[in-house]
Formats: structure tokens, C-alpha cells, sequence
């Protein structure tokens, strides 16, 4: 009841109070520290191939899906996704947050 007596009666006393809270709340909020957002480095993997005057199906049929086939059986990976283009592949694999990736590119390295 107070706090209503108080708004009704000064109502001008009332608002600066609120905008000096709003005001020290800003203030308060920039001075926060991000403990909660780490520097993570997500583990992904883009593996581009191109296959010269091949149309989408046959990149698919033949580069593609042989790739994700190669792919899928290695230990740590999350999730694979596939763009197949005219002459071009794209396959980007995804891995667990606890792989590291140099030791993933280098499952890919050209041999």
C-alpha cells in the first residue's frame, strides 16, 4: 500500500525513481561479465569435389553419395549434409563438440 499511496500522491517522485532504476539496471547490465557464453570452435568439416560437365543427379549418384557412405562410419560425427550442384559437391560434416578439428580435417586429408 505504500508504494500505490506513494505513486498517487507524487507521481512525478514516483517516475524519476523508476527511471533511476531502469538507468543503474543498463548500467549494471554492460558491466556483466560473459561467463556464460565460452569460446567454442564448433568442429565442422566442408569437403567441396568437382566433377566437370556432370549434371546434379550424376554428381549425386556418383560422388556424393559415395563420400557421405565414407563418411558416416567415422566415430564423432554428428551430422552430414549434402548440396549437389552441376559439376559440384558439397559435403559438410558435422562432429561432436569433443572432437578436435585438426584430427578430423586430417580423416580427410587427400591421400
Amino acid at each position: 500500500m505504500v508504494l500505490s499511496d506513494l505513486s498517487i500522491k507524487r507521481p512525478i517522485f514516483a517516475a524519476v525513481m523508476m527511471l533511476a532504476l531502469v538507468v543503474l539496471g543498463l548500467f549494471s547490465y554492460k558491466q556483466l561479465a560473459i561467463d556464460q557464453y565460452p569460446n567454442v570452435d564448433i568442429p565442422v568439416v566442408t569437403i567441396v569435389t568437382l566433377f566437370p560437365g556432370a549434371s546434379p543427379e550424376s554428381v549425386e549418384r556418383e560422388v556424393t553419395k559415395r563420400i557421405e557412405d565414407a563418411v558416416n562410419p567415422i566415430a564423432g560425427v554428428k551430422h552430414v549434409s549434402s548440396i549437389s550442384r552441376e559439376s559440384v559437391s558439397n559435403v559438410i560434416v558435422e562432429f561432436q563438440l569433443e572432437v578436435k578439428i585438426n584430427e578430423a580435417a586430417r580423416t580427410f586429408a587427400p591421400r
